[in-house]
């Protein structure tokens, strides 16, 4: 529910970004075009089923992370240049997903991307290194990345947290990739 949330709102958000933009007073000048009203509406008309398609797409997604974790890794929805939602699976194909997709055209517009780990097993093995990271005294945040399936833990001295890790006997997977960034961002 909360992802839902969070996912309307930075849409609302940015459309009502582009919509403040708009009206701001522009100091080129713009060559004025006619644009049809049929052809506006055939814009909007395509915006909006894209976007209805994404809302879809992001309930899809909840869906497959609570009720298919043991092979639903992660999910990207791309608008441009064309629609596509491309969803990422361990031991599994577009066939398994049917039952999850209640809309014919979203199911059309899927392609599955194979991948070693699911979304359970990388957050399990964030969830342990986690608890390993604190007691080493570590300060770090972390995020599951696709192609390939990884955890990714951001610190702020890549140096000093691989000695931390090494002093305290912490073992890092292969599938976890340690990232020096200037500020920690939020989240894992």
């Amino acid at each position: 529910m909360q992802k839902s949330a969070f996912f309307t709102l930075t849409i609302t958000t940015i459309l009502l970004a582009l919509v403040l933009s708009g009206c701001l007073a522009s100091t080129a000048e713009q060559p004025t075009e006619d644009v049809s009203l049929p052809t506006r509406s055939a814009a909007a008309t395509a915006q909006a089923e894209v976007n209805l398609l994404q809302n879809e797409a992001y309930a899809l997604e909840e869906d497959l992370d609570a009720n298919f974790s043991e092979h639903y890794t992660g999910m990207l929805v791309e608008s441009y240049p064309q629609t596509r939602v491309v969803v990422y699976l361990t031991g599994a194909n577009k066939e398994a997903l049917a039952p999850f997709v209640k809309d014919l055209k979203l199911f059309e517009l899927i392609e599955v991307k194979e991948e070693a780990l699911s979304r359970r097993a990388l957050r399990k093995t964030r969830e342990a290194l986690k608890l390993e990271m604190d007691k080493a005294g570590m300060t770090y945040t972390t995020g599951i990345k696709m192609e390939p399936a990884r955890l990714q833990v951001y610190v702020l001295n890549l140096a000093e947290a691989q000695e931390k890790l090494k002093s305290a006997g912490i073992t890092v997977p292969e599938h976890v990739e340690l990232i020096e960034v200037s500020y920690l961002p939020q989240g894992g």
